[in-house]
């Protein structure tokens, strides 16, 4: 069973199917696609039924994954029974995929003992199709001899993933001894090779190289885009304002709208802000007939994913906490609505449309009334198991330092910030309008720092050496390729960006090795519009 792993390891196998009733769907045809491309060089075949398996066994020596797709009562389960493997392994199939998924199939037989029967009764190993994390481990622990995320984004956990998820291949890698084969919506050379990089044994490759008509379909989608391009509402909830925008697919921006969020008043005056900065906008949709995708909305606070409700806040948002945005703006608005923590939508901003569209793993920082950050890992938004991951402005800086309004002391947030800004610049000697409101104040402070103030100038200082402290942990928990920061505390200031990486370097073991890169974030202040129309889209596709 080794050798057929190391004929295939680092290498390319091709998925040669077709669906029911697809032009394609015949066995001459399903042959000629294998056998062009194995003139192109891949390393094996993934071929559906014993009929295909045994045209091409005479063709090729290389290895073949056959699978059984039985279409029963309870919809498509891959190889559900002994006799449909026996018949693969008859036909010349080299290993045998099976649906290890909690998919029930009356007539079909429990995977864990079907593996147990290909392994003894025809000494063959075993791929098994997963859709999750723990439906890798149970396969392995069943004795499957591979795995592969085959059915992530077809199952009813996974349904709305329709595009293959380097967080789970990430964890795969990190906890699975077996094999990893990477399939699964892999559509580009690019992201082939990712995933051998990630930790894939090796890369099956279907759709992208073998249907025509979803390949064509892409290409006619695309275009239609550029003739008519659908939109879709960011919405950025801030302790300031409320920002709201109608977004384009490449990013564009326009029908800006901002209303003070009065956040003192509590949840009602929030949600009253939302209306009033979304309700222009869709007048104005209506008026051009602009089509919408729908509406993403980024907000502070931790988000839960499965209704759009607000986890939890801290009180620079009063009374946010249990509010249940999603269910509030689809009935006030009645179009789709997603909700997403306001510093992980500026990370999906950054790689939809900024710097990280060709970088693996990176982190974005939020600087205004208070700190966020949003953190990518192979290409994926990590949230965590409640939504909090990459809250960096709870990591502490100080010990016992500054009261933090999460109920801790010494946070990052408590030292920078709009608040701590402003702090910091009184206790230099600057003197400021009190009456103009700390968004007024923190503004002023960083156009006199950019102009060579002497006491604004200082005061960033000291938040760059916090915020450095920071960052440094960053880099040595996560090791990313870039930290990119954003905000309306440092918008236009590059000299604060520059200073604060070359803190970092200086802060960290071997930083003069190792490099960090610290960068502005591409969309500055509107990261949380783009970032949340960008859910939108994803979903939309």
């Amino acid at each position: 069973m080794r050798a057929i792993f190391e004929q295939l390891k680092g290498k390319l196998i091709v998925s040669c199917q077709a669906f029911p009733g697809d032009p394609l769907d015949d066995t001459d045809a399903i042959r000629r696609m294998a056998l062009a491309a194995l003139d192109g060089g891949a390393a094996g075949l993934r071929i559906n039924s014993a009929e295909h398996v045994g045209v091409l066994r005479p063709e090729t020596q290389l290895p073949i994954i056959g699978l059984h797709k039985h279409y029963g009562s309870s919809g498509l389960r891959i190889t559900p029974d002994f006799a449909s493997a026996a018949a693969l392994a008859a036909a010349g199939a080299s290993m045998i995929a099976v649906d290890c998924t909690p998919h029930v199939e009356p007539d079909g037989e429990p995977w864990q003992h079907l593996i147990g029967r290909i392994h003894n009764e025809l000494d063959l190993p075993v791929m098994a199709d997963i859709a999750t994390l723990d439906e890798a481990l149970a396969a392995e622990a069943a004795g499957a001899d591979c795995v592969g995320p085959t059915l992530h984004g077809y199952t009813e956990r996974t349904r709305n993933n329709q595009s293959f998820s380097w967080s789970l291949l990430a964890e795969m890698a990190a906890r699975l001894r077996v094999p990893i084969m990477a399939e699964g919506h892999i559509a580009t050379p690019a992201q082939a090779r990712r995933a051998i990089q990630g930790g894939a044994w090796a890369v099956i490759a279907g759709s992208a190289i073998t249907r025509p008509g979803s390949i064509t379909a892409g290409f006619v989608r695309a275009l239609r885009e550029i003739a008519s391009p659908a939109a879709a509402i960011g919405v950025d909830i801030g302790g300031t304002a409320v920002k709201a925008g109608l977004v384009l697919r490449n990013g564009e921006i326009g029908c800006l709208q901002q209303a003070p969020t009065d956040a003192t008043r509590g949840r009602d005056a929030i949600a009253e802000a939302l209306v009033r900065a979304v309700t222009p906008i869709l007048a104005e949709a209506e008026r051009t007939g602009r089509e919408l995708a729908g509406i993403g909305i980024a907000t502070a606070g931790a988000v839960d994913q499965s209704d759009g409700s607000i986890f939890a806040a801290t009180d620079n948002l009063p009374g946010w906490a249990g509010f249940g945005l999603r269910s509030f703006a689809e009935e006030q608005f009645r179009l789709p609505v997603r909700v997403v923590n306001d510093a992980q939508a500026a990370a999906l901003s950054e790689l939809q449309f900024g710097g990280g569209r060709d970088l693996s793993s990176f982190a974005v920082i939020t600087l205004g009334t208070g700190v966020g950050g949003g953190v990518v890992v192979n290409g994926s938004l990590l949230a965590g198991q409640h939504g909090f991951a990459g809250s960096i402005g709870h990591s502490v800086v100080q010990a016992g330092g500054r009261a933090c309004n999460c109920g801790r002391h010494g946070c990052l947030e408590a030292y920078v910030s709009t608040a701590a800004l402003i702090r910091e610049y009184g206790e230099r000697g600057g003197i400021l309008d009190a009456s103009a409101g700390e968004a007024a104040m923190a503004t002023k402070i960083n156009a006199l720092a950019r102009a060579g103030d002497a006491a604004a100038h200082d005061a960033y200082d000291r938040l760059g050496a916090c915020l450095a402290e920071a960052i440094a942990d960053l880099f040595n928990l996560i090791d990313p390729e870039t930290v990119f920061l954003c905000g309306g505390l440092i918008e236009g200031y590059e000299p604060f960006v520059a200073a604060v990486e070359k803190r970092v370097a200086a802060l960290l073991h071997f930083g003069s090795k190792r490099q960090p890169r610290v960068r502005a974030a591409h969309a500055g202040r509107l990261a949380g519009m783009q970032g949340a129309a960008a859910l939108v889209f994803r979903l939309d596709d």
